[in-house]
């Protein structure tokens, strides 16, 4: 063989990285020869076969389009060096159609002799293939980066060569799984098949491009996201402003920091916030500040002949001095003297005149100047001391209870109970008793200022009354028990009453006594049910109880912490105006002889503390027909009572014994034709014009209030100021009790008034 010139012989390191057929074959050959006494023998390298060879051992790999004529899959356990054609070979050794060409025999020899010792490799070799090289697939690959078009689209790839792509692991071990299951998908035969649906990519490209797309399908919300950035195995939501969260999925609501910067309102919404402005402002071109609208500017006419005054926000339309501005005529009128200020509170215009008052319900009454307002002055004070211990049963106007306890007692077969009482009321409920289904009960109570006990037991019902009466305002020790066939009711200690009980009133239920008692008022269910009626509203005291033998057991907790159930420690016989409200009771004034006939007969018993309110007056609707009261005169040591008609006074007498401690006789007489006033021994009479005013309310319905007036107009009487002190009222000779009033201030006390301080 002729001497051939070769290039100075690789390394064997290059040639074992080298994918293409030696140039020549004397050069293959010298090549070979070389490598085979350096190193351990390489794994062969086949040439690719030219269309129409027949397979080398492999099949090409199906696809959407014609097969692959790049090579064929190797065996899974080969190493990548044995298992990938060689297109550089492929070129040199490709011999004329039909014949085999004489240099590609030598390494044809070599491939043969190296393919059957790569069944075991040498642990020299096999170490250095576990280190991670790059495949070749043309001349001088490795020196390029992996593609994953040619290498795991056109081509299949394993988790190796996808990491040669990818150059990390965290992208590798994330592609790799998803890899497989594309080819499941979109390659027939490899694997298993898996269902496509609709949503699926439609190839395997399409399929595999997707896998390493961490925004495919975007994970960003699609509101808040500006960006997504696919990173290794993991992704970056890139979030518009307004918007955090790792997916860009919260809104930043920019109203919590400082009003979001607006210098009125501020309204968040997603993404985003705007800045709002109050009516009568406008907003500025910052879009946060707001300015004040000048509607005298913009709108010149908007107070007709008024003048407009802008404000912050608004604007005000003015007339000069004396006059008022109608806002429907655009006009300014002439006003009369009230609008001047003149009086203090309320300023009633008439012709020539006017007259001014002030708001007795807030304790005011007019001054001696007659414009201003000052407070209602205490003439007497009053002994208001009052004591946790002793329990005021009136608290409630509407006959309620003022205490409820239940009782579950083990061991106790009869009911019992003890206190001291103190009352000046003759009628109304002490307490009442009752089993848990109600079908046994008992009632202690006071009618003609007398004990009255009612029960209700499986056999049958009872009322009895007896004893002294016990009303006189004193101390007095009551107790009721439940003896073996009788109920005792004692009073100081002894018995006054004995009522035979053919059984227990209330029965036992698995070893247990269980009560419901009721302290001053009765259940509302109730009323109906008791065999004589009463009126259960009690203006009196109780201290020192012991019921069902528990002493005073969790009351007098309950009783310190309300004021209102405090008793006064020292009173005496009337009835106590606070200077805070009033009653009101129905009353029917017509003579039965003629039906345009009426009688109005007032006595009162008083004893005021303060030296102006109303003490009797007739309402109608929103107008005061006639009121009767005490008013501050401008001496200092006396007082006048007042008659007014609406807001006219119609008779008066001033008297310097009204703020003394002793009791003043007041009385009132009214018909149609003539009213009459007296006050201890002076009388004032009156046939004046306004009674026909009066005559007509008569007519009609009025309702009798004592202590004050409901809520009337200012103007429509002189005085509206509560009445503050101690009275007794007598209509027509009939004594008035509060407990009877149609409605009550509960601060009212109906049967005791307090002592005047010492």
């Amino acid at each position: 063989m002729p001497a051939t010139s070769c290039p100075a012989p690789l390394p064997p390191s290059a040639l074992r990285s080298r994918r293409g057929c030696p140039p020549s074959p004397p050069c293959a050959a010298a090549a070979s020869a070389g490598r085979a006494r350096r190193d351990p023998p390489a794994p062969p390298r086949r040439c690719p076969r030219r269309p129409g060879d027949a397979p080398a051992g492999r099949a090409a790999l199906p696809g959407p389009g014609p097969a692959s004529p790049r090579r064929a899959a190797a065996p899974p356990s080969r190493p990548r060096s044995l298992a990938r054609p060689r297109r550089a070979a492929a070129a040199q050794c490709r011999p004329p159609p039909g014949a085999m060409g004489p240099r590609c025999l030598p390494l044809l020899a070599l491939a043969i002799a190296l393919a059957q010792a790569a069944t075991f490799l040498p642990q020299q070799y096999a170490s250095q293939f576990l280190l991670r090289k790059r495949r070749a697939n043309s001349f001088m690959e490795e020196s390029k980066k992996g593609n994953l078009e040619r290498e795991c689209i056109e081509e299949l790839c394993n988790r190796e060569e996808a990491r040669e792509i990818f150059e990390n692991n965290p992208e590798t071990e994330y592609f790799y799984p998803k890899y497989l299951s594309c080819l499941a998908s979109h390659r027939a035969g490899v694997f298993r098949v898996a269902a496509v649906t609709p949503d699926s990519p439609a190839d395997l490209r399409a399929c595999v491009k997707e896998i390493s797309n961490q925004c495919s399908p975007l994970p960003c919300h699609k509101d808040g996201y500006k960006d997504c950035i696919d990173g290794q195995a993991k992704y970056t939501c890139v979030c518009k402003a307004g918007w955090r969260g790792e997916n860009c999925e919260e809104d930043i609501n920019e109203c919590e920091d400082f009003n979001g910067g607006c210098s009125q309102r501020c309204s968040n919404f997603p993404g985003s916030f705007r800045c709002l402005c109050e009516d009568g402002y406008f907003m500025h071109s910052n879009k946060r500040d707001c300015g004040d609208i000048n509607e005298c500017v913009l709108h010149p006419n908007i107070c007709g002949t008024a003048t407009c005054k802008n404000t912050e926000g608004k604007y005000e339309c003015e007339c000069p001095e004396g006059y008022t501005y109608n806002s429907t005529s655009k006009n300014c009128e002439d006003i009369d003297e009230c609008a001047e200020n003149i009086c203090a509170q309320l300023c009633v215009n008439s012709p020539g005149s006017y007259n001014c008052y002030c708001d007795g319900k807030k304790g005011f009454k007019l001054s001696k100047d007659l414009k201003n307002c000052e407070s209602v002055t205490e003439c007497i004070p009053l002994n208001l001391e009052k004591n946790y211990q002793l329990l005021y049963l009136a608290e409630q106007f509407i006959g309620i209870p003022v205490l409820y306890l239940k009782f579950k007692l083990p061991n106790v077969t009869r009911f019992t109970a003890e206190f001291d009482f103190r009352t000046y009321d003759a009628e109304g409920v002490i307490l009442y008793a009752e089993s848990l289904d109600s079908s046994a009960w008992i009632l202690l109570a006071l009618r003609d200022g007398k004990i009255e006990i009612q029960f209700k037991n499986e056999f049958g019902t009872k009322v009895t009354s007896g004893g002294k009466a016990i009303n006189d305002g004193l101390w007095h020790i009551v107790s009721v028990e439940e003896l073996e066939h009788s109920i005792s009711v004692k009073i100081a200690k002894e018995a006054v009453m004995s009522i035979n009980s053919p059984g227990t009133l209330f029965k036992q239920s698995q070893g247990f006594l269980e009560t419901k008692v009721y302290i001053a008022g009765l259940p509302r269910r109730v009323g109906g049910a008791l065999v004589k009626q009463i009126n259960p509203r009690l203006d009196g005291c109780i201290r020192a109880w012991n019921l069902m033998n528990q002493g005073h057991s969790g009351v007098n907790e309950v009783i310190q912490e309300k004021q209102s159930k405090h008793c006064l420690v020292s009173v005496g016989r009337g009835s106590f105006y606070p200077g805070t409200g009033m009653a009101a009771f129905q009353i029917n004034y017509n003579n039965l002889d003629s039906a345009e006939d009426w009688l109005i007969n007032v006595t009162l018993s008083i004893r005021p503390s303060t030296d102006t309110g109303v003490m009797f007056a007739l309402v109608s609707n929103e107008t005061v027909p006639l009121a009767l009261s005490i008013v501050d005169s401008n001496s200092s040591d006396s007082q006048k009572i007042t008659v007014t008609i609406g807001n006219s006074i119609v008779a008066q007498l001033e008297s310097k014994k009204l703020c003394t401690p002793r009791r003043v006789q007041v009385g009132l007489l009214v018909t149609k034709q003539e009213l009459e006033l007296a006050v201890d021994l002076h009388t004032d009479r009156s046939n004046s014009e306004h009674l026909s005013t009066l005559h007509q309310a008569m007519m009609a319905n009025v309702v009798t209030y004592l202590g004050g007036l409901p809520d009337v107009p200012l103007g429509a009487t002189p005085v509206t100021a509560f009445y503050n002190g101690c009275m007794e009222v007598k209509v027509n000779n009939r004594q008035l009790d509060l407990d009877e009033a149609i409605s009550k201030h509960n601060d009212i006390r109906s049967h005791s008034c307090p002592l005047i301080m010492q």
